[in-house]
């Protein structure tokens, strides 16, 4: 490569992160100014950000089984958010959506280094930064709140390079990264290391080190599940995400039945209970279709990336939830970076770089078809495509004026007090002490609820009378006096202290 080559390929893939810098932003802190994001998860997170920018554990009050009464780590064991706090100071309630997209952008320039070390051309490089920008699963998590995993996924790309640069120290310190952005990310951690292990098996140097990681990542995975969650619990509550009643009531009961009993777990992986409907209502075929829309044919050409998908795959089919189960929100975020990597390294290994290139091609095309079907096809409640459309005008409009209601939030609501809001209003006012999602009041000095004729969350749409009748108890509640109010946006104060209450 020449260095006039070398300058044309730098522009273009800082040109490529800067486009999708601003497409992530359109949709991520988009939907945060306008009122898109949700007290699950943004509002818990952000106040568990604001505790740790003050240097106090969070003991988090917007998690009712929490009520501020544990530590939050109890819930989701995601230490590296404290690496965060700092950023609280300069970005506010955008902070976890900030990183969120700088870590993923960052991450894109693992996977162009990753395919450049293994021989692949400046433009299959560039091809697969651009699939990792690019794949439905990012836009998913992308346009709903923060979550701990993508932040995991968006640095698992640079393990790979680490390994494959044989920097096994390198590679243990990004993987011990991971394993500390959710407990079940230790999980992944273990499948990780074991795939690479696989690539590194006769290599014995390299082997030793993966060997130690694997074993290093399982016995962190059991720490945290038996001894850090529940010494942040501190008996108060239990681990309550464990969720596949079909495979058991435990971790190892659910282990027990998938090495002893294949005939009760072998059909759910693609039985969803919808017998005699249609193959497209059923989300885990659209899941697949969708894994093979995005390259799962050349993940046949690199066994070991298939290894690394099997937690991933059995967290989301084995669920009790189907949510988890298709393509929506951020469940699908760790295929990503494990397609992304197995295709650009099997097109890398082709030796004729024209036919790569067109492979590369296909592939590119491949993803952005079922992205842009996915976008299209978009069906999470509330706001549904609205959400990550961002090439529709739609995106851009909201049923609130929502700038009138940032500047009358911060007039009538005390960066100290006690706070129950919509869920919506919930990750912008946050950052203090006790913030509840309405209808729980808890010991709340200020009521603040909003009407969007759209989302009625904890109460599902088809509730939404019960969300109104919790309204007008507030609106009629003598111990409370209106501060402000039009058609959309009630405010009430409490007349008196209830401290006492707690």
């Amino acid at each position: 490569m020449t260095r006039s080559e070398k300058r044309i390929f730098l522009f273009l893939s800082i040109l490529i992160t800067l486009v999708y810098a601003g497409v992530f932003s359109s949709i991520s802190l988009w939907n945060h100014y306008v009122f898109r994001t949700f007290a699950f998860d943004l509002g818990i997170k952000n106040q568990a950000l604001w505790d740790y920018a003050h240097l106090r554990m969070n003991f988090n009050t917007v998690i009712t089984l929490l009520d501020g009464e544990a530590n939050i780590l109890s819930n989701h064991f995601e230490p590296t958010l404290m690496l965060f706090a700092p950023f609280y100071y300069l970005f506010g309630s955008y902070t976890l959506l900030v990183m969120q997209i700088i870590f993923w952008l960052i991450g894109g320039w693992g996977i162009r280094r990753l395919i450049l070390r293994a021989g692949g051309s400046i433009w299959l490089a560039m091809m697969t930064m651009l699939v990792f920008y690019s794949m439905w699963g990012v836009i998913g998590a992308i346009g709903f709140d923060y979550h701990a995993n993508v932040i995991a996924a968006a640095v698992v790309p640079w393990f790979f390079v680490f390994a494959y640069e044989r920097k096994p120290l390198a590679a243990a310190l990004i993987l011990f990264f991971v394993m500390n952005s959710k407990e079940n990310m230790a999980l992944w951690a273990v499948f990780l290391s074991v795939g690479i292990l696989w690539h590194f098996r006769r290599d014995k140097n390299q082997r030793k080190w993966y060997i130690a990681l694997t074993l290093f990542s399982a016995v962190y995975f059991l720490l945290i599940m038996t001894v850090f969650m529940p010494y942040f619990a501190q008996g108060k509550v239990s681990y309550p995400h464990f969720r596949y009643s079909a495979l058991g009531g435990s971790m190892g009961e659910a282990l027990k039945t998938l090495i002893t009993r294949p005939a009760q777990w072998i059909p759910l992986i693609w039985d969803d209970g919808t017998t005699g409907q249609p193959l497209s209502s059923n989300p885990k075929l659209q899941l697949y279709w969708h894994v093979f829309l995005s390259g799962a044919l050349l993940l046949l050409f690199r066994p070991k990336f298939i290894i690394m998908l099997i937690p991933i795959i059995a967290q989301k089919i084995f669920s009790d939830d189907p949510m988890h189960w298709g393509i929506y929100n951020h469940y699908s975020i760790e295929f990503v970076p494990i397609i992304a990597a197995a295709g650009g390294l099997t097109l890398a290994a082709v030796k004729n770089k024209k036919i790569h290139f067109m492979i590369g091609v296909l592939w590119l095309l491949s993803v952005l078809d079922a992205t842009k079907g996915f976008m299209d096809a978009w069906q999470p409640n509330p706001y549904n495509r609205t959400q990550i459309r961002f090439y529709k005008s739609s995106h851009y409009t909201r049923e609130i004026p929502y700038e009138a209601y940032h500047k009358i939030l911060t007039y009538y609501i005390p960066k100290d007090a006690s706070v129950s809001a919509t869920s919506y209003l919930v990750p912008h006012l946050a950052m203090r002490e006790r913030i509840y999602q309405f209808p729980h009041i808890g010991d709340a000095e200020y009521v603040v609820v909003a009407e969007d004729f759209r989302s009625y969350y904890p109460f599902p749409f088809e509730d939404k009378s019960k969300y109104i009748d919790a309204r007008d108890r507030i609106e009629n509640d003598s111990s409370f006096v209106i501060v402000f109010r039009d058609r959309r946006l009630l405010i009430s104060k409490r007349k008196y202290n209830v401290s006492f209450i707690k």
